[in-house]
């Protein structure tokens, strides 16, 4: 798909598909946060862990997981409790992620890139004010529950890879394409935001575009633009922002 296509086919977004994410998980989007969806049948498992053999939960990290699920019980019960953006412990995470194909290649990128727990604090530092701009703690929980319904594993793990691949540097926009991206609400916030340097950002958040769209098939991509289209205004240029640099 061409840089053109990708840009102009989710009128929702700004005119610029594919920048966005979302810390946004299933497996993965919820690796980023200190709750986890109330499982039952997970929490019962590793209560047996911890009766059988307390090493092991505590050695693989099953004590952290086993705090995030009684968190989520909480939270199932009172929407408003906790802090939705909190960040999930590392190994947590980590054992989370590696619950997938897909996230167990991302937990090997992050390692080689500088270190699991540097790269993942600084993706949930970025998703987290994403996630902070949809409001209250319930509609933050409710943000990250849509996420998780409406899109595949595969796109979680490419959003997050993006997160933490940081803004590129990426030739300018031209001025037809700048023009497209400002034809919708979000679009047109963000080139007045950016006076003088929205060819810059448009230009790098095209490059995003092209780049995380280039691991998604056709029907993930699909995913990926429905869920961004549907997001709030304030939401998607809190997402520009933060994918463009500023």
């Amino acid at each position: 798909m061409s840089n053109d296509l990708v840009i102009s086919e989710n009128p929702g977004a700004g005119g610029a598909g594919s920048a966005t994410g979302e810390g946004l998980t299933g497996g993965a989007a919820r690796v980023g946060f200190a709750s986890l969806p109330a499982n039952p049948t997970r929490k019962a498992e590793i209560e047996a862990i911890m009766r059988a053999d307390f090493d092991r939960y505590e050695s693989e990290g099953l004590d952290q997981e086993y705090r995030a699920l009684l968190q989520g019980e909480m939270e199932a019960v009172n929407p408003e409790a906790g802090t939705p953006t909190a960040p999930m412990p590392v190994e947590a995470s980590r054992m989370v992620l590696c619950s997938s194909q897909e996230g167990q290649k991302l937990v090997y990128e992050w390692e080689r890139m500088g270190g699991f727990r540097t790269v993942l604090a600084g993706v949930q530092k970025d998703v987290g004010e994403i996630v902070k701009e949809a409001g209250s703690a319930l509609r933050q929980r409710s943000f990250m529950e849509r996420f998780t319904q409406s899109v595949p594993a595969a796109v979680e793990v490419a959003l997050m890879d993006e997160f933490a691949s940081g803004t590129p540097w990426a030739p300018p926009a031209s001025q037809a394409e700048v023009d497209l991206f400002a034809t919708t609400p979000a679009g047109k916030i963000m080139v007045q935001h950016w006076g003088a340097e929205a060819a810059e950002r448009v230009g790098i958040l095209r490059k995003r575009a092209a780049r995380l769209v280039d691991s998604l098939t056709e029907d993930e991509e699909a995913d990926l633009w429905a869920w961004f289209g549907g997001l709030d205004t304030h939401v998607i240029t809190k997402v520009f922002r933060t994918m463009a640099g500023g």
